[in-house]
């Protein structure tokens, strides 16, 4: 089977799947809508539903943004001056062991309620499978072909840019399935915290408020953000290595 043809299965299988439950598992629609009950919520909030979720794809595209020029910059850094690999290696180790729901806590109390303390989630989340999968592509890089760009004399850019960076773009591709995706996640995380619009937020007040039909609307919206994320990111990656003639990373 395809993986097309297994996405498409799944999609079909789901709302099966929610009725059947509905049907046979005897719960209430307060703990347990049915499909026709959350579809009305998306329908009759919309509009309010569409500015939640504006909020939080602006904070996951602003954050992912950051992260990218961070890690990109950190991982080319690192390779060009390999003495700061010792000191940067214990710092991110720490970071990313941390929990993000912690780390969100202290930011929060101390940044309050403002864009700061969102961005710093959602850039942790997508800087680190970056920096990683970015390191591991510059190091990946043929050394024979390295020696005959210094042989002809080739300065340090013209390598990076020649041999370095287009062993580098593939993994750097690949990275984007985890960060992208990731991002969506890091923005509804940080808004879990004294937030007032987003997500997060609505996720929040509707368990609050017992409201079971639209927390599942706002879970429905949030898969789909995450999986046309990864599909988009599926999408280019394909058309952008076929381009150039690279092979995917393994």
């Amino acid at each position: 089977m395809s993986q097309r043809r297994g996405y498409l299965l799944m999609l079909l299988s789901v709302p099966v799947v929610w009725v059947m439950a509905v049907k046979f598992a005897g719960l209430p629609s307060l703990t347990l809508p049915p499909p026709t009950l959350v579809f009305r919520v998306l329908f009759e909030e919309r509009m309010e539903l569409l500015s939640h979720t504006a909020v939080t794809v602006g904070e996951a595209l602003l954050g992912y943004l950051l992260a990218n020029v961070l890690a990109l910059g950190l991982a080319v850094l690192i390779r060009q001056a390999r003495s700061l690999e010792a000191f940067v290696t214990p710092w991110t180790v720490v970071l990313k062991n941390v929990p993000f729901v912690t780390i969100a806590s202290i930011l929060t109390i101390t940044l309050g309620d403002t864009l700061a303390p969102k961005l710093i989630i959602v850039v942790l989340v997508c800087f680190f499978p970056i920096l990683a999968n970015v390191s591991k592509g510059l190091d990946a890089v043929d050394p024979v072909l390295v020696d005959r760009l210094r042989t002809l004399h080739a300065s340090r850019w013209q390598r990076f840019a020649k041999a370095e960076w287009p062993a580098a773009l593939p993994y750097y591709m690949a990275a984007h399935e985890i960060a992208f995706t990731g991002s969506i996640l890091g923005a509804i995380i940080a808004e879990w915290f004294f937030a007032r619009k987003g997500l997060g937020y609505l996720i929040i007040r509707a368990t609050t408020e017992y409201r079971a039909d639209r927390l599942y609307a706002v879970t429905l919206i949030a898969s789909v953000l995450a999986v046309g994320a990864y599909a988009l990111c599926r999408a280019v990656e394909r058309e952008l290595l076929r381009r150039r003639g690279i092979e995917p990373a393994s």
